[in-house]
């Protein structure tokens, strides 16, 4: 028979007190107006995000910065760049990018006036045609005495424009023709108008880009001389 001391069961914890389960509760409780206001406006804040449309996709395009005419090429400043919805955007609307980046649209040209605000676009552009070539050119018309020459020249060409003065006789047309002089030399041909445009003066019409004073001297030739032209490329 054993003398070992009788074993018993721990006796179990007490519970907590009613009162501490219950005093979350009672907090809830107190402050249910103030709970329920948080979780509306979450409500609401969390439907505005699902119900709004993305952001429409938009164009940043040049706008006059004033009121513009077509008196003088565009300067530095007279346009400014605006962001607007694609929808909103006109075909043909500028782009900054499409200008010469810290220049904005200087040396461009307007066909008519243009009022603040608004959208520029190529519709009001009207580009010197020998801009290409150079900001201080102009398109200057030639009358060559060759048609069968001017034939063989297209947009892009490279000419050099000879002048050949014939010598009177007893008053009469010039029968004999002198020694060619070049009045201008390796000008690009802008343009070559079709037969039925060139008009009934003889001869054929190019349009090449020069300078002013080539120009003048075109000119001057082109009253007492027979132009013609010789090709480069």
């Amino acid at each position: 028979m054993s003398n070992a001391p009788p074993q018993f069961a721990p006796s179990p914890q007490p519970a907590p007190p009613y009162r501490h389960r219950r005093g979350p509760l009672r907090l809830l409780d107190r402050h249910r107006r103030a709970v329920a206001a948080v979780l509306a406006a979450l409500a609401a804040i969390s439907a505005v995000l699902v119900l709004r449309p993305p952001p429409e996709p938009s164009t940043e395009v040049l706008v006059a910065a004033r009121d513009l005419d077509a008196a003088d090429p565009l300067s530095e400043g007279d346009l400014t760049a605006l962001v607007l919805a694609d929808r909103a955007v006109p075909d043909g609307a500028l782009e900054p990018q499409a200008v010469s980046p810290g220049k904005d649209a200087a040396g461009l040209s307007l066909n008519a006036p243009v009022r603040r605000g608004e959208v520029l676009t190529d519709a009001r552009l009207s580009d010197p045609p020998a801009l290409p070539y150079g900001p201080d050119l102009v398109a200057v018309p030639v009358r060559v005495a060759d048609p069968g020459a001017v034939g063989l020249l297209s947009p892009g060409s490279r000419v050099d424009v000879l002048a050949a003065t014939g010598h009177e006789e007893l008053g009469g047309p010039p029968s004999r023709a002198g020694p060619a002089v070049e009045v201008v030399g390796g000008r690009p041909v802008l343009a070559v108008p079709a037969e039925s445009d060139r008009g009934g003066e003889g001869g054929a019409l190019i349009l090449i880009a020069a300078t002013p004073e080539e120009a003048r001297a075109l000119a001057g030739h082109a009253t007492t001389s027979r132009l013609s032209v010789t090709i480069r490329g």
